[in-house]
């Protein structure tokens, strides 16, 4: 089990197994959330951001949704009104 580092800001938490799952090639994630590389990754999770604000937040969840990803089974937003003192881990089990 490894631990990833997670943003607070408007972030996203992908299941890797998706990506295969549902057929979805790494570049086009890449290329849906306009980076070049993660924020963190895991044998099971990748995290991407921060991200500027909910609109941008919402139109990543828009692209990764047209995809073929599903909201919540593959992925996931990490957001909240964190002090810039409070840093999140995520992982998982599986």
């Amino acid at each position: 089990m490894q631990n990833i580092q997670v943003t607070g800001e408007y972030g996203i938490i992908i299941r890797r197994a998706a990506l295969t799952e549902r057929n979805v090639a790494w570049a086009n994630v890449l290329g849906a959330l306009e980076t070049s590389e993660p924020l963190d990754s895991s044998e099971t999770l990748i995290s991407f951001g921060p991200h500027f604000g909910p609109e941008a937040l919402d139109e990543f969840v828009r692209r990764l949704t047209s995809l073929g990803l599903v909201y919540f089974d593959d992925f996931i937003q990490f957001s909240g009104d964190w002090p810039g003192w409070c840093k999140f881990m995520a992982y998982s089990p599986g």
